[in-house]
């Protein structure tokens, strides 16, 4: 138990340094990265270069709702394990803690991680190779964003990004599979 203690404890400190590392002054920042309609522009232009880059009509669409399925299993799967786990997010639990957003119960895992790093390995085969680091950087920072604004500690956010990647490639083995 004291193993987990310590885990815990790690996790709340390293929350509390990234979430004072930048001043109040970029809130508007965070609080912009943190919303999906804010990348919307990027997934349009991500599914136009899948467009592109497909061999065929039926590559583009199969892909596609892979993507789809995908952004459904991680923000599922998120809110299934948040509920199950019922881990608090730190809004709840961490004094000192500036909280910039509504902050909803349970927190473990992030689907906002779940969902940009998934889509960032499923894709990783499918677009040109200097996608890959680009959206990879931009998970990390809207993963970041959520630090910043009191709603989740590190490990929820290694947790999503890591049932992101495992779901990715899950789907990745599916493409091959019928593609």
């Amino acid at each position: 138990m004291a193993i987990l203690e310590a885990i815990s404890a790690f996790d709340t400190s390293l929350l509390l340094e990234a979430n004072t590392l930048f001043p109040s002054s970029t809130d508007a920042f965070w609080l912009a990265v943190t919303k999906t309609v804010t990348w919307i522009p990027l997934y349009v232009v991500l599914l136009a270069r899948l467009f592109q880059h497909s061999d065929t009509h039926s590559t583009w669409l199969f892909r596609t709702a892979l993507i789809i399925v995908g952004v459904l299993i991680w923000d599922q799967g998120a809110e299934l394990f948040k509920h199950t786990i019922a881990r608090p997010r730190p809004c709840h639990d961490v004094d000192g803690l500036r909280v910039l957003v509504h902050c909803s119960p349970y927190g473990f895992f992030s689907a906002h991680a779940a969902n940009t790093f998934g889509l960032a390995f499923l894709t990783r085969n499918w677009l040109p190779k200097s996608w890959f680091p680009i959206l990879l950087v931009l998970a990390i920072i809207q993963s970041f964003s959520r630090l910043h604004l009191g709603v989740h500690y590190p490990l929820d956010l290694l947790a999503g990004a890591l049932f992101g990647a495992i779901v990715a490639r899950l789907l990745q083995r599916l493409d091959r599979q019928f593609l």
